[in-house]
């Protein structure tokens, strides 16, 4: 719960003219300077109450009786969004799952031993926790979805003081951890496959599996998730070339690629955009971030047998895709030993749905590997009637060729092996990067 130190004993702050940062671990309270009247503002440094990001992928701060829409939205008061929702919140989430269409698109609002669901901006009921979400405690710090694929499967985060409670969707059953580096938030966020734990002005990233936090955490709000005069965060190397953090730029991508749960991936240098988080925004994220030991250019990506495969030179790297990615130990090895490739220089790769079958395009030569063999063998391949390919991707609706700005699109291998007239081309930046709707500023968290 979180109360007012002035509602105890103004007087005594008055006194003390002091600010106690938020510390829930023991009492849940949040101590704070009694305000003036008027909209807060969000770089005071007095932290979150909850966070959730909306159906349009931005992030909504709440604090006391205010949210903040985006990283430079006004404060408005809760109550003109949302109707009936009390003030000072503990906790809530947004969930977008349409596998569980009882949750898939709805807000939870938690405060006390109360939840509040809303649909839009439309309350749906209100209810006791342990009625709506059995095993889960009363008074909690925060909470955040955990699609399946992120964490084992679909499930709710939710914090209270040094505990993480892991609610499992499709058992209904609630797990108790405690992780070392993710206490005590105040409110916690999962954004673009990364997830948030806030605290004071102050927040960290963590595994939702594992609760290992990555260097150079804790980290400031107010650098990354806010806009505030004086501060900010960029890329920090002068060097590196800002059109490839725009993905609306002519730079071209290295590679493409869809995994089995449906994530599409487009690389480019050492950064890569999620190309299906179009409602999060299309925010740059190092290759490192998401795949350890993974550093600079891609020359093949493709995902098979629950595991994603990265070519890079004359290495592969292998990792398990299972509750986001861990690379296998003994890798990466040489591609020669492990996929039988050598002597040639691999421009893309391709493997299409419920197929063993590598493409590996190299110049204008498409070439196959059938990934269930022993030894695998690299074969003679076809021409096709490309000189030069930067990357490639197959779905169950085709394969796609991506060259420069543009794309051809092939029904079958068959077809791209056997063409006479090359498809129209088409934009990558149109049709894949939806550069007609610009999203939100990039930040590299």
């Amino acid at each position: 719960m979180k109360l007012l130190l002035g509602d105890l004993c103004l007087c005594l702050v008055v006194a003390l003219s002091l600010f106690f940062p938020g510390s829930r671990a023991s009492h849940h309270w949040t101590f704070r300077v009694p305000r003036s009247s008027g909209p807060p503002d969000r770089c005071d440094g007095l932290g979150l109450d909850a966070v959730i990001v909306n159906d349009h992928g931005t992030p909504q701060y709440f604090r006391d009786g205010f949210v903040w829409l985006g990283f430079r939205g006004s404060p408005q008061l809760i109550h003109n969004i949302w109707p009936q929702l009390p003030s000072h919140l503990d906790a809530a989430f947004h969930i977008h799952n349409p596998i569980h269409p009882d949750h898939h698109n709805r807000t939870f609002f938690f405060k006390g031993s109360q939840v509040w669901q809303y649909s839009g901006n439309t309350l749906e009921g209100t209810f006791q926790i342990r009625d709506k979400f059995p095993g889960v405690p009363d008074n909690l710090d925060g909470a955040t979805e955990c699609p399946q694929g992120e964490c084992t499967s679909s499930s709710i985060l939710l914090s209270k003081g040094d505990t993480m409670y892991l609610l499992d969707l499709s058992t209904k059953t609630v797990k108790a951890k405690s992780w070392q580096g993710v206490r005590g938030c105040s409110a916690m966020m999962r954004w673009i496959d990364r997830y948030y734990c806030f605290t004071g002005t102050t927040f960290t990233r963590f595994n939702p599996t594992t609760g290992q936090v990555p260097p150079g955490y804790p980290k400031d709000i107010r650098d990354y998730f806010f806009r505030c005069e004086g501060r900010g965060h960029w890329s920090g190397n002068t060097t590196i070339d800002k059109n490839i953090f725009n993905r609306c730029s002519n730079v071209p991508f290295d590679e493409f690629d869809e995994d089995e749960l449906g994530r599409v991936y487009a690389f480019r240098d050492n950064w890569y955009f999620r190309v299906d988080m179009k409602r999060m925004g299309w925010h740059p994220l190092t290759l490192n971030s998401s795949w350890t030991s993974l550093h600079g250019k891609l020359n093949g990506a493709f995902s098979w047998d629950k595991k994603m495969y990265f070519i890079q030179g004359s290495q592969l790297y292998i990792y398990k895709a299972i509750a986001g990615y861990s690379l296998i130990e003994g890798y990466p090895k040489p591609v020669s030993d492990e996929l039988g490739i050598s002597g040639i220089h691999v421009s893309a790769t391709f493997i299409c749905p419920n197929t063993s079958l590598l493409y590996v395009i190299s110049g204008n030569h498409m070439r196959v590997i059938d990934l269930k063999q022993s030894p695998r063998v690299l074969g003679d391949g076809v021409r096709i009637g490309h000189p030069q390919v930067d990357g490639a991707m197959c779905n169950r609706r085709g394969i796609y060729l991506f060259i420069g700005t543009q794309y051809y699109q092939y029904n079958s291998p068959s077809e791209l092996s056997a063409w006479k007239n090359l498809p129209e081309p088409r934009s990558i930046k149109d049709d894949f990067m939806h550069c007609s709707r610009r999203g939100t500023p990039s930040h590299h968290r």
